[in-house]
Order: structure tokens, then C-alpha cells, then sequence
């Protein structure tokens, strides 16, 4: 039978995009549009006195400007979900519009609604908001101790969940350890910086009363239930639609205000409405990462890491939205990283500052926790005189162990860490390279390397483990899948098809895939925590196992013989035992639907609707090694080698896997050099613009050389372990690694991310002057 999974076929949405025929959410156009657009605070914290919308109500073309006075009691503010880890919650929802106060600078005060957007940007100077300045609570420190200073009245605190996971007497581990370290390690706030930012299409059927939601979305049947939530509607009365999604990155897994505000206008205008956000609106709604982390490390002296304490402080922002208390949590679940580290105790308080929400950003606690604990690996290998490989290795989780329960209950399913690095090693001759460094080959230059090893799970908590599928054959032999896996340059259209296709035994190009509306499922989870193959391609497959199951009994019937001989092959069905005994795929395919045709027994059609559960989560495992050069007179920072090599499970499509694996990467190194959100005292961001937000550019990102592991996961079908965010997490620190052992040279320790040219020339200078 021919295979079809492992084949790097090439996209097939390709095709249509590269040639401009993608439709995207600006691409909508519906008659009597209104365009909208969102007045938004400047300051960070401040009480409303008043509103006056009448001189821009009285422009002309101008139909209607929205405050929370006329939404106040119609759509509830957005709450963040329970999550089965949170010890203590206290947590702030976000108003879809302000109320009385403004907590952030770009909060949304009012939206206004006009013909044009240009009249509608017009007219929003003309409103006019009465601000009482309040002081700003920037510190996420400060917020969590015991101050005075609330931002939220109501809630007593400014602490909105506490975390605290662990095992073992880690205090007695580190009065005996033969080294402890002490650290605190920054992670800045990122934006996600999609290519395309939030927007929304939406339009109101008086007759059907159904709102029709068109949103750049990961989640469409998220969105569509908690906005029936926030509206105080039945589910029926919305349906969601996801374009081509121009990048989410976890931005685009919440609710947004914008969405519920403008399915509440359109209901109430009649009119269709569209809101399309800018830059620096983007850059100011929502950000990712934002941790604080002590952490205490004991070693004995052969450099194993016998117990660990880490405290956590995550800034979650004014606000929660609904996925804001994930990635704190996962922070904490998985600082053990894949090491056995017997004793474990770890924290976290989120907390409330004046600054935007946060939530799920590629890796969503992942590449904060792995920065913890890759860092301690390698300061503890420079105290104790041995190599950074050779302190990993000691350390890491050998196979006969899987599966393998860490100290803060998450559960590992397979691997083999220990191949996975050593092939990282070999390929980037990691010997070599130590050699020449310890040569002083480079003169001057100074020459670092960094190791990190990393894991990530797949899946996510609770219904997201939950994948629904359908597949539809018709009378001509069309096969069709339907998926609640919205994709936004995931490739899911061709790895789906190639799923679908290797069980079915016809072609992947004979195999459509729709995706994105809440009519084609009636429920679903979408995209994000690394679960698109894992649990919605399971679904698929056990979908297309429901066909084929089908499709052989009714070919042994036509055919004459036993279903167990029958095969289906490149649109062929033959009999096994009879090779020219044999119908083409769309013959079956035909007589399904023709009642005297059928065996006994066996109902007419061809439509599969499937559900498949995760069993646990599967883990990823990826050793990222990397060569840097620092330039000691700029601190400007030169990639000389960058090897990754990665355990997803099986691969589908190794094409679609590079890919992913060096997007991932290209984030990963903005992380590290680069990006960071930034704030003044007041509140006010210094990072508001791609002029001042540093993306990496193509020219910053090195060529990588790739390579992968396939240790099946048994927790799915198809032996799959989510890769998409598996890149993100180890590459941060990997290249923090390479540059700080760089740096070690003149003894500088420690410098947190981002490294920026600047930071690491004055942290250079700061030492020479120390030893001079």
C-alpha cells in the first residue's frame, strides 16, 4: 500500500496564497458596511469622569459611537477561565469597554461607527474623555507584596492566583548540597507581532436572527461559546468564521472586547461592521511572557541536581481574558524541564499590574521555565568545572524510566533525551568547536556555545483533549474532511489529507479539507497548545478508519469476497487474492449510495463524524546547539552555527516540520536579542511601533541545520508529539547559553534577555573595568 505519511509533500494552500488569492479578514467586503474604529486609553491609570461623544455624533456620517453606559448591562465583562492547578483565584475580568477607570494604556473607552473608516478616525478625535490621572503600579514586585497600592478595589489584592506544585524536603536537599546556586532570572514581555492583527466582519440576520462572525481567530468554537455567554445568547443564535489567519501565535486563542462589541452593534444597526486593528494597537492589547524567577539549586559534586526551589512572579497585567492564567501555570508545572530532579518546589503568583493582559504566546509558560533551568545547568557547570553537555547528561531522564512522573505530577510518555542530544552534538561538531575555543583560535573574538535541552507537551487541559473530525465521501468518490483545527500556516490542508489518505488508499491530492466555521462541526476546540496533529489529526484518522471499515465490507460484497481481502490502493479497491478482480474508488464510492446495492444490514452514505481523546499529553523533546561570536568593541552578537534537532513522534511531513521548526526559531532569537515590551514609570509604552519593538530580520537569523528524532508517543494514534511550539522553547536560552559563555571570559555571570548590542557591551566594559 502506498504511504503517504513521512512524505514531504509540499503545501498545497500554497499555491492559492502565493499567487494572492487568500481571502483574509480586510479581504471581506458585505453591502452597507460600517467600519469601526476603537478610542483607547493614554493613560495607564486613571478615573473616567465623563464621555462626551455628542460633537462626534453630530459629524456627518457618523451612525453611532458605543461606551460602556450603553453596553453596561447587554454584554458581561470577559472572565478567565478555572484552571484545575490555581490554588487561590482573585482575578480581575476585563470590561469590554471602560467604565469608570482606566488600568492600561490602550484599553478600549469607546468605539465609533461610521461609513468610512477614515470619517470614523476623524470623528474619534472628537470625543472627548475627562481623565483623573491615577499613579501607575508598573513593578509586578511591588504588586505582589503586601502594598497598599490596589489596582482593583473590589479584590483586596493585587495577587489573582497562587500556584504551588512540588515533592520531596527541598530545604534539607540544599542544606546538604555540595553547590547551591541562587539566581533571578527576567523574561520581558513579547508581543506576538502577527503579520495580520486582530480584526472583525460581522453582520446580523433579523430574519434568522443569527450573527454571522467573520475573525482572525485560532478558536472559532471558542468564540462562538463565550460570546453567546458574554451576549446572554444561545449558541445557535452565532456562527464563526475563520479566514485565512495571517499568524496567531497564541494572540489570536482568546476573546476579545472587539468581537462582542461589534456583534452587539451589529444586532442592534442591522448593519454589517468591520474593524480592522493597526500596529500599534496590536502592540498594545496583549503581550506574552512577562516573569520574574528566583530560583535555588542544590548539586552534589558530581554535578547532579538533587532538588530545586523556584518563585515565581507573573505579570499578568490590568486584566484577565480568558486563557491568562495558562501559560503561569504551566510556567510552574514544567520548570523541572527533562531532568530528574527528585525534589521539587515550586510557586507562582500572578499579579495585577497597569499594564496590558497577557496570555498564551508560542510555548505559553514553556520557554519561561526552560530559561530557569537551562541557566542553572550551565552556571553550575561553570562552578564546578565541567562541561555543559556533560552536566545535562548526568542529569537527564534516561529512557527506562518513561513513562516518567516529574516532581510537579506532570507525566512524561516517551523519549530518548539522551540520542536526541547526543545527535545535536555530533552535527554541530560540539568537540570541535570547544576545542578551538580552548585554542584561542579567534584571536579576540570571543567565541561562546550554548546547549539547551528542552520538553514540551502537546494537547492542553480538559476538552482540548477532545479532537472532532468528519469525513464525507460522496456518490463521485470526493472525499472531504471537516476539521475544528483552524490553521494559521500550520499546513494542516495537506498533513490532514496525507492522514486521511494513507488509511482511505486514495491520493492526498484527491482529498479536500475545510476548516474555520462553526456550521461544518457542531463543536470543537481549535488551535493551539501544540494539538493540531496530535488530537485533530487523530481525528482524522480514526474518521478515515471508520471509511475504509466501511468502504472493504461493501467492496467484498461488489466484489464477491471477503472483506479481509479487500485493498484499496491509489483510488484502486482490488481484491488481494485476485489483483484484476477490482472497482475503481468511485465506483464503491457510487454504489454506497444506492440502497440495492448494499448488503444486508448496511445503510446507505458515506459520512463519518469522529471524536478522539488524547489519553495523556505527549511530550517533545528538542537539544538546540549554538556558536556565537560577540564582538567586544559593538556587544553585536554573530551566529557561527545553529543545530537543532527535535523528537516530535512521527512526522507526517518533514517539509511542513522545517518550517515550523525554523519559524519557531526566528522567534525564539528575537526573544533572545531583541524584542522585549517596554514601559516608563508612568506607564507609558516605549515600544509602540516596529521601529522601536526590535523584530529580528531576515538577515538576523542564521541558517539552521535540522534534524529529527521519531520516538512515537502511545498516547494517539499516530505516535504524534506536538512541534510547532517545541522550538520556541529551547531556542531563547540556547542562545542566551551561547552568549553568556561567550561573555564568561571577563567573569560576567549573568545578563538577562533580551541581549541586546548595548546591554552586552556594557556588561563587557563594566568587567574589564572590575579586573583592569
Amino acid at each position: 500500500m502506498t504511504t503517504y505519511r513521512g512524505k514531504p509533500l509540499k503545501r498545497v494552500e500554497d499555491h492559492r496564497l502565493l499567487k494572492g488569492e487568500g481571502s483574509f479578514l480586510d479581504d471581506i467586503k458585505l453591502p452597507e458596511l460600517l467600519h469601526a474604529v476603537v478610542l483607547r486609553s493614554e493613560h495607564a491609570h486613571a478615573r473616567i469622569l465623563s464621555v462626551d461623544v455628542s460633537e462626534a455624533l453630530r459629524m456627518e456620517g457618523v451612525v453611532a459611537v458605543l461606551t460602556a453606559q450603553e453596553i453596561s448591562i447587554a454584554i458581561k465583562d470577559i472572565g478567565p477561565a478555572p484552571h484545575p492547578q490555581a490554588k487561590t483565584l482573585n482575578v480581575p475580568s476585563h470590561p469590554i469597554l471602560a467604565k469608570d477607570r482606566v488600568c492600561y494604556v490602550g484599553q478600549p473607552v469607546a468605539i465609533v461607527l461610521a461609513e468610512s473608516s477614515y470619517l470614523a478616525q476623524d470623528a474619534l478625535e472628537l470625543v472627548h474623555v475627562d481623565y483623573d490621572p491615577l499613579p501607575p503600579l508598573m513593578d509586578p514586585l511591588t504588586a505582589a507584596e503586601d502594598t497598599p497600592e490596589v489596582i482593583h478595589e473590589s479584590q483586596g489584592t493585587n495577587v489573582a492566583m497562587r500556584v504551588h506544585e512540588g515533592r520531596g524536603d527541598v530545604d534539607a536537599v540544599l542544606s546538604q548540597a555540595h553547590l547551591v546556586l541562587k539566581e533571578r532570572f527576567e523574561v520581558p514581555r513579547l508581543s506576538a507581532v502577527p503579520m495580520e492583527g486582530r480584526a472583525v466582519v460581522c453582520s446580523y440576520d433579523a430574519d434568522e436572527k443569527i450573527i454571522t462572525l467573520w475573525t482572525s481567530t485560532q478558536s472559532p468554537h471558542k468564540v462562538k461559546e463565550y460570546l453567546a455567554e458574554l451576549l446572554s445568547m444561545s449558541e445557535e443564535g452565532i456562527r464563526v468564521i475563520a479566514p485565512d489567519v495571517g499568524g496567531g501565535f497564541g494572540q489570536k486563542h482568546e476573546v476579545w472586547p472587539e468581537e462582542a462589541a461589534l456583534c452587539y452593534l451589529t444586532k442592534q444597526l442591522g448593519r454589517p461592521v468591520k474593524w480592522i486593528e493597526d500596529r500599534m494597537e496590536n502592540l498594545l492589547a496583549y503581550h506574552g511572557r512577562g516573569y520574574t524567577l528566583d530560583a535555588e539549586a542544590g548539586f552534589d559534586a558530581d554535578g547532579f541536581l538533587a532538588g530545586m526551589r523556584v518563585r515565581i512572579i507573573a505579570d499578568l497585567g490590568a486584566y484577565c481574558l480568558h486563557s491568562s492564567l495558562v501559560p503561569p501555570v504551566n510556567a510552574a508545572l514544567r520548570v523541572q524541564g527533562p531532568y530528574l530532579i527528585p525534589n521539587m518546589d515550586v510557586s507562582c503568583l500572578a499579579v495585577i499590574t497597569n499594564k496590558p493582559p497577557t496570555g498564551p504566546y508560542r510555548g505559553a509558560g514553556g520557554p519561561e521555565s526552560a530559561f530557569v533551568t537551562e541557566r542553572l545547568m550551565d552556571l553550575a557547570a561553570k562552578e564546578l568545572g565541567v562541561d555543559p553537555v556533560d552536566i545535562r547528561r548526568r542529569n537527564l531522564i534516561p529512557t527506562s524510566e518513561f513513562p516518567y512522573i516529574t516532581a510537579t505530577g506532570l507525566s512524561y510518555d516517551s523519549g530518548d533525551f539522551v540520542a536526541g542530544m547526543d545527535r545535536a552534538l555530533e552535527l554541530s561538531d560540539y568537540r570541535g568547536w570547544r576545542a578551538k575555543q580552548r585554542a584561542g583560535d579567534f584571536g579576540e573574538a570571543l567565541i561562546g556555545l550554548g546547549v539547551a535541552t528542552v520538553v514540551k507537551a502537546s494537547g492542553g487541559l480538559g476538552s482540548a483533549l477532545v479532537g472532532h473530525a468528519r469525513l464525507d465521501i460522496d456518490a463521485t468518490g470526493k472525499v472531504v474532511v471537516y476539521t475544528e483545527v483552524s490553521p494559521h500556516g500550520q499546513g494542516t490542508e495537506t498533513t490532514f489529507a496525507q492522514v486521511a489518505a494513507e488509511v482511505i488508499g486514495v491520493d492526498p491530492s484527491e482529498i479536500e479539507v475545510r476548516h474555520g466555521d462553526t456550521d461544518m462541526l457542531p463543536v470543537g476546540e481549535g488551535t493551539f497548545a501544540s494539538r493540531g496533529l496530535a488530537v485533530g489529526g487523530s481525528a482524522v484518522h480514526v474518521s478515515a478508519v471508520e471509511a475504509r471499515k466501511k468502504l472493504v465490507v461493501l467492496a467484498g460484497h461488489l466484489l464477491g469476497c471477503p472483506a479481509g481481502d479487500v485493498e484499496i490502493n491509489e483510488g484502486r479497491v482490488f481484491n488481494g487474492r485476485d489483483p484484476e478482480q477490482a472497482m475503481s474508488f468511485s465506483e464503491v464510492a457510487s454504489a454506497a449510495y444506492q440502497r440495492e446495492l448494499l448488503p444486508d444490514g448496511m445503510e446507505p452514505g458515506l459520512e463519518f463524524e469522529e471524536a478522539y481523546t488524547l489519553t495523556a499529553n505527549p511530550f517533545g523533546f528538542a537539544a538546540h546547539v549554538v556558536v556565537v561570536e560577540v564582538d567586544p568593541g559593538t556587544g553585536d552578537v554573530k551566529f557561527l552555527d545553529y543545530i537543532a534537532v527535535h523528537d516530535s513522534g512521527q512526522i507526517v511531513n518533514p517539509l511542513i516540520a522545517e518550517g515550523q521548526v525554523q519559524g519557531g526559531i526566528a522567534q525564539g532569537i528575537g526573544q533572545a536579542l531583541g524584542e522585549g515590551m517596554m514601559y516608563d514609570s508612568d506607564g507609558q509604552p516605549l515600544t509602540s511601533s516596529l521601529m522601536d519593538y526590535a523584530l529580528p530580520s531576515a538577515e538576523d537569523i542564521p541558517a539552521v541545520v535540522l534534524d529529527t528524532l521519531e520516538t512515537p508517543s502511545p498516547t494517539n494514534p499516530l505516535g504524534i508529539k506536538g512541534l510547532g511550539e517545541l522550538p520556541t522553547v529551547a531556542a531563547p536560552v540556547a542562545v542566551a547559553n551561547a552568549v553568556m559563555d561567550a561573555l564568561s571570559r571577563y567573569g560576567v555571570r549573568h545578563i538577562d534577555v533580551p541581549l541586546t548590542a548595548e546591554k552586552v557591551w556594557q556588561a563587557l566594559n563594566q568587567a574589564k573595568s572590575q579586573t583592569a
